[in-house]
């Protein structure tokens, strides 16, 4: 089974780097494949150095979305779901 989650952010970098502190702890069952795929929605914060730091603690997938608003970071985060 394959698994997809979409995060879309604007300006929320400290929640961010805490939501992805938590997902490392997640217990993912066997037979489970997933990536984890955060849409930078033109944020002007930290968001990309959060993303840096935990790039290589999960199957982060990094996306950026000029466009301001959740429809069009969602249809960035859709179109590029492996």
């Amino acid at each position: 089974m394959r698994i997809s989650v979409a995060i879309c952010t604007w300006n929320r970098a400290h929640l961010l780097d805490r939501t992805l502190t938590e997902m490392q702890h997640l217990k993912i069952p066997a037979g489970v494949e997933w990536e984890l795929l955060v849409v930078n929605n033109n944020c002007s914060d930290q968001t990309d150095q959060v993303l840096a730091r935990h790039a290589d603690r999960l199957p982060l997938k990094r996306l950026f979305e000029p466009r301001q608003g959740k429809s069009h970071a969602l249809n960035a985060a859709i179109s590029a779901i492996r």
